[in-house]
This record gives structure tokens, sequence and C-alpha cells, in this order.
């Protein structure tokens, strides 16, 4: 009973502490004589150092979970910078030169990724691609069976589905035209990837079936028809790759095109360090004995 008092006195205290100081926060006059909200040692913590915390905080509870959170955090890490402070020796606390290099090192990396994000090419035409792709056959080996098909789930309750098995299968053009118009209309998923490699695993997830031999079975069927209690599964196998063979150009696109940013970000780098250091060794900036 006293608990639940107490936890409901606290609450209520800490809220209109809240409420005062974002009211005071946002008058033009300084906080003065604030009192602390936690102590670890000598270091004390006010509820203005939560000031960006708590920015955008309305909830009651809400800002009184984050001021907990906040505390016991802060609580925690003076403690133990208190330990590290007690316990290790004057030569390890002196992390002056570690600080220096991790200051020099955030710093030139800070440059260098505003330099790529103003000088980077991003775009990467078809033939760099087909050039890269060709040149590195052994790159982009399949891990597992890949597809182009048509998917179609139909609820039961669509009217005469026979009309799907009969237009997914065709290659003529008005069929094709016929079953958009139908799945658009009455499909709960309709994807057409014939001119998208797809994972047939990432298929197989989609429909109630257990394919045990993917590479028989994708040798010797060009359709998938399953149901199961609320939906029909059509699937028409257009086109498939086997796990091992070499993917295919256009689903290897995904893979190259990251390497050669990477060799761009590369050289761009090093270009930049060449040319900086060659410029103001020019300027008598630097002397190399």
């Amino acid at each position: 009973m006293y608990k639940k008092i107490f936890n409901k006195f606290m609450k209520n205290f800490i809220f209109l502490t809240l409420l005062l100081f974002i009211s005071v926060a946002c008058s033009s006059e300084k906080i003065t004589d604030e009192k602390p909200i936690a102590r670890v040692f000598n270091e004390f913590l006010y509820l203005s150092d939560l000031k960006d915390v708590l920015s955008g905080i309305t909830s009651k509870d809400d800002s009184i979970s984050l001021i907990k959170s906040f505390i016991e955090k802060w609580s925690k890490k003076q403690v133990l910078l208190h330990l590290a402070e007690t316990n290790l020796s004057d030569e390890q606390k002196n992390v002056t030169r570690e600080l220096d290099n991790y200051k020099t090192s955030l710093l030139i990396y800070k440059y260098q990724q505003s330099f790529i994000s103003q000088k980077l090419d991003t775009v990467i035409s078809e033939q760099e691609l087909t050039e890269y792709y060709n040149a590195h056959p052994n790159e982009f080996q399949l891990e597992e069976n890949i597809v182009k098909v048509i998917f179609i789930e139909l609820p039961k309750s669509a009217p005469t589905p026979e009309k799907v098995k009969i237009l997914y299968t065709s290659t003529k053009i008005k069929d094709l035209k016929k079953l958009d118009e139908y799945c658009n209309k009455y499909a709960f998923k309709y994807d057409d990837f014939k001119k998208k490699w797809i994972s047939f695993n990432s298929l197989l997830e989609m429909i109630p079936t257990n394919i045990t031999d993917q590479e028989t079975f994708l040798k010797t069927n060009k359709q998938i028809e399953v149901a199961d209690t609320n939906y029909y599964y059509f699937v028409n196998l257009k086109e498939f790759q086997l796990a091992g063979n070499p993917a295919p150009l256009e689903f290897a696109v995904k893979l190259i095109t990251p390497i050669i940013l990477t060799k761009r970000r590369i050289e761009l780098l090093n270009n930049l360090e060449n040319n900086a250091l060659k410029t103001e060794l020019n300027k008598k900036n630097v002397e190399i004995y």
C-alpha cells in the first residue's frame, strides 16, 4: 500500500518537475539554483541535462519512463567511470594520444565522406556492367535456384477461377491482357516476374507445397497449381537457372553495382590523397627531409 502511494507520488513529482523545467526553459530567463535529480559521487545530473532527450515528448507516462531510463544509464556510466578513475594507473588513464588519433581519424573520415558525396559518379552504364560481368565469370555463381514466373493467389470466392487456368499459361498478348484485367480485379496477389529473376525458395514460401528435389521439379514442370482452405495458387514457370551455374547478367547486376561503386570510392580517395599532397608540396607547405 505504502509502495503504491510512494510510486504515485514520485510519478507526479517527476511530471510536475518536468512541467516546471519546460516552462522555465521556454522563457528567456536562465535557470538558477536548479536541484539535481541524481548524484553519483561528486557528479550531479539535472533535469536540464535531459532537455534534448525530452524534446517533443508530451505524454506523462512516456516522460517519466524516459527520465527513469536516462537516470539509470547515466548512473551506470558514472559508476563505471569512477571505477576506471580509481583503479587505472596514471599511465593507463592518459588517453591524450588516443583522443588525438581519434579526432584526426574522425575529421579525415568526415571530409572524405563529404568529398565522396560531391564527387562520386553513381551512374553505371549497361556497357560497364556487362564488361565487368564478362571479365569476372567465376565471381557470380548462383547459391540457390532462381526463376522467372507468373504468380497468382486467387481467393476461392472469385468468380470463374477456371478462366485463370486457361489464361495464365498462354503466350498470346490478348490472353495475357485478359489475365491482367481479371487478376487486377479479383486476385489477392498477382505478380508478373517474367522479366525479373527471383529466388525459387522465396516463391515456395508463398504457396502451400513442399518440393524436396527442386532441380528435378524445375526440369520436368512448367506449372504449379495448388490450393488451401481459402486460396488457389497458380504459378507459370517461364525460366529457371540452377544453383552452381553462373548467375544471369540481369540477376548479377545487383551484386556488380556495389563492387563498381566501391572501386570508384577507393580510386577517388587515393586521388584525393595523392593530389592533395602534390599540391601542398608545390606550395612549399610540405617538406620531406
